[in-house]
Parts: C-alpha cells; structure tokens; sequence
C-alpha cells in the first residue's frame, strides 16, 4: 500500500517538476521577430509587391501607379500603397502630372488618393509637401500642410495649396512668399497656370529688393 502511495508521490512531483519547467520556458522564450510583411489580422487582403496600379474612365486610361509594394484590403474599400515610385496623372496633349511618395491610400468609393511624403513635378517645377490629397473624380489636388514650389529661379514657399489638374490651374496661399531673383514678393494668393506657364499673384501684394 505504501508503496503505491509513494510512486503516486513520485508522479505528482514529476508532474509539477514538467508544469514548472514549461512556465519557465514560456517566460524566457524569445519574441519571434514579426515579418514586417505581413499584416495584422484586421488588415488581411492581397499584397502585390513591385507592381502597378492603373485608374480608367470607360476606354480611356486617367492614371497609374507604380509601388514597392500595393496591398488591397478584403472588404474592397481601400489600397495602400508604399515607396511609390511614380504617379502619373495624363492631361491633354500628351502631359503629365508626375508624383513620387512614400505612402498612399486610395479610398475605392470616395475615389480619393491621399499621399505623404510627396515630390511632384508640374510643367517641371518641382512641389515638395508632407501631405497631398488627390481627388480622381473632380480632377482635383489639394494640401493643408507648408509646402514649396521651385520652377525656372522662381521659389515659392506657402501653408496651402489647391488646383485642378485637368484645366492645370494651382493655386498657393497661406504665409506666401515668392522669391524671383533679387525680387522678394508677399501677398494672399500665388496661381500657377500651368498650360501658359504663368503666374499672378494678387491681394495686398509687397515687394522686396535685394541690394
């Protein structure tokens, strides 16, 4: 009898012994490192990586989008985008709208674009901006954050812009200063009209000249 009680004392001991043992292997076990690939659980869908994104209206092809990696969503709401290498918006006459950024998000019902990290070239001046949306319906873009726009010794420094980038009308407000050579120049709103490569700006405008 005693003998039973003491190879159930012996099994109870190893019991605990292995019990500990796993508690123990489970507190220091390394973290397994997370492939920054792959995405959470609420954010399950396809990735396609090095690949392009194409926008058409009917027969006619209204954009494109080339990214390191383009991810779409399951419930077909968005596409995120990362490195983006160029976006293209065509115009009349064979032009283009050029953009590179870091991130973008393509809201598929609002067929809006939002970007971050953004260089653009508009009739080769060269946009620089943390933030920019673009609205592929109404044809238009728009950013709400300091920006600057460098074309041909013009430099362009401004906290707002808007345009259209089908009638390439832009136009920069928000602590505007324009420097054009010895010329610094202040006033409420800077509009780039792209398709004549001019310029006006209007509104209680000031000039400096550098001596």
């Amino acid at each position: 009898m005693s003998s039973g009680k003491q190879r159930w004392r012996l099994f109870l001991t190893i019991l605990c012994g292995l019990g500990v043992g796993v508690l123990l292997y489970m507190s220091w076990r390394p973290e397994i490192p997370l492939d920054p690939r792959q995405k959470p659980l609420n954010e399950r869908g396809v990735a396609l990586f090095n690949s392009r994104y194409e926008g058409w209206e009917g027969a006619k092809r209204i954009w494109t989008l080339e990214a390191a990696e383009i991810f779409r969503t399951t419930d077909g709401k968005t596409v995120n985008f990362r490195g983006i290498e160029n976006i293209r918006l065509y115009q009349e006459d064979d032009r283009i709208l050029a953009i590179k950024a870091d991130t973008g998000r393509l809201d598929l019902k609002q067929n809006v674009l939002t970007l971050t990290g953004v260089q653009g070239e508009i009739n080769g001046g060269r946009l620089h901006t943390v933030g920019l949306k673009v609205d592929l319906e109404r044809k238009e873009i728009a950013s709400t954050h300091p920006l600057s726009f460098a074309k041909e010794g013009l430099e362009l420094q401004a906290n707002r812009m808007e345009g259209n980038f089908e009638t390439e009308e832009y136009l920069f407000s928000g602590d505007l200063e324009v420097v054009q050579g010895k010329h610094r120049s202040r006033g409420q709103v800077f509009t780039y009209y792209a398709k004549e490569d001019r310029f006006e700006l209007k509104g209680d405008v000031e000039v400096e000249l550098e001596l």
